[in-house]
Order: C-alpha cells, then structure tokens, then sequence
C-alpha cells in the first residue's frame, strides 16, 4: 500500500522532505504534491492535497497549523505537525487531537527522549521537566523588541536570559521558539510541569537543549544540540529528517519503535 503526502510549505524543511522523497528514501511513501504557503491558490491547491493525499505534513509555521490543520483532519485526512508550537493554543489542540475524524501526529524534530517522557507520565507521575535552550542572539530578536534592546542582545558578549516560565509564556514573547516546549508538554500530558528558561548566548554555534524531566518512574537528562538548516539558521537540519522518519513509521511499522 502506497501512502500518499501532501506538503503545505516549501521552505527549508519542506524543500528538504521534498528531496529525500523524491530520491526514494522512504519506500511506500509518494509525494502527491506541495502546497506553497502564503499563495495556496496556484498550482496544487488545498483542495487538491485534501482529495489525494493519505497525511497532509505542514511545515510552514505555527500561522500555517491554524489555517489548514482542522480542516484537514475535519476532512478525515490525517495530519503530521511540524510547528508543534502552535499546540499552545487550547482551542487549536481540540480541534487538532480531539475532533477528528483525521487523525494528528506529531514529529519529534529536534529533540530527543520524548518517548521515555511519554511513557512516565502515562504510567507514572512527571512532576517537574525544565528545559534551558540556547541560540545565537540573532536568531532571538523579536519586532516587539525596541532599537536599544535590539542593539543590546546583538552586542552581548556573555549568555542574557530572555525569559523563564511556561509555554504560555515562550509562544507570546518568543512564538518560534516555542516547538520544543511544547513537545515536552505534549509528552508530558500537562502544560503546567514544563518550565523554559531562553538563553542567548553569543558562543553558541549550534542551537542546544538541556531537558530534566523529574518523574516517580526516574529522572531524565537530556542534552540536544543541533546543527541550523542551511536553508534557515532558525530551524534545525534534523527536523525534515525527523519528518520522514514519521513517515516511514506510517507507511510501514515494521521495525520501527513507536
């Protein structure tokens, strides 16, 4: 059995899904078609990746999950999320893990041990997990941010803490750092045991993801670091090919952990 996908983004993550898919890496898998974000009505459409496609992926931003993520799964046509950030949004989480018919999955992207998290909270209790991210100070100015403020992070010469609290907190001041946390709290089943502490740090090459989870069951430590997409020094390289990973998943269990 095939199992046809339909991307909605063609940006760094999604050009990349595009290439490995089309080199046939992930046998049982076909590409039906991308869906360009930001001018969905040229070429393949939607419309067209909701008559064809088995799994719509988005890999276009958390604005992207609102726009076509519940009609996706409203339409019976399963949907994999890569801008987990926008789970945030109760409403949206509903709509997306609950209403169905479709059916929503999740990538791990750049993070690890989101498996051994899941399954103590499902059998056990989490009762705190902190995760301290660091990025370049570039990759952390934000339009909210005032000339002086700006001037001052790209100037620092010392890791500043941007901010310390929960998802809610991340995805208003900080919207695309927000995917990890919000994968810790969907692991976790609970958006009030995770804590993030932003960091910008000016000797940070690579984006990095110190996670402790304290739970009944044991306490996980994970340290993740990431090398940048080529295509988008905000997004991780592991993502697309986290991606298709899922994908090989779906299409075929067979040795696959799940």
């Amino acid at each position: 059995m095939t199992l046809n996908v339909a991307l909605i983004g063609s940006g760094a993550i999604g050009s990349r899904i595009v290439e490995l898919l089309d080199a046939g890496t992930v046998p049982g898998v076909r590409l039906a078609g991308v869906v360009p974000h930001g001018n969905a009505g040229t070429g393949f459409s939607f419309d067209d990746a909701l008559e064809v496609a088995d799994v719509v992926v988005e890999c276009a931003g958390v604005a992207a999950v609102a726009e076509f993520g519940p009609r996706t799964v409203a339409a019976g046509t399963d949907l994999l999320v890569t801008s987990i950030g926008a789970l945030c949004d109760q409403s949206l989480r509903t709509k997306l893990l609950d209403d169905g018919p479709g059916r929503t999955f999740l990538t791990t992207g750049a993070l690890g041990g989101l498996d051994a998290i899941t399954a103590a909270g499902a059998g056990g209790t989490i009762h705190r997990i902190t995760l301290e991210s660091r990025k370049l100070p570039a990759a952390l100015v934000q339009p909210w941010m005032d000339g002086e403020t700006k001037e001052g992070l790209l100037a620092a010469t010392r890791p500043v803490e941007l901010l310390r609290g929960g998802p809610a907190e991340l995805i208003k001041a900080f919207p695309k750092s927000t995917n990890v946390v919000s994968a810790l709290a969907l692991a976790a089943g609970s958006w009030e045991v995770v804590e993030a502490v932003l960091i910008a740090d000016p000797g940070a090459s690579r984006t990095a993801h110190h996670v402790v989870a304290e739970t009944n069951l044991g306490t996980f430590d994970i340290c993740v670091t990431n090398e940048a997409s080529p295509g988008n020094p905000a997004s991780s390289a592991l993502v697309p090919h986290a991606v298709v990973r899922g994908l090989k998943s779906l299409a075929n269990a067979s040795g696959s952990f799940i």
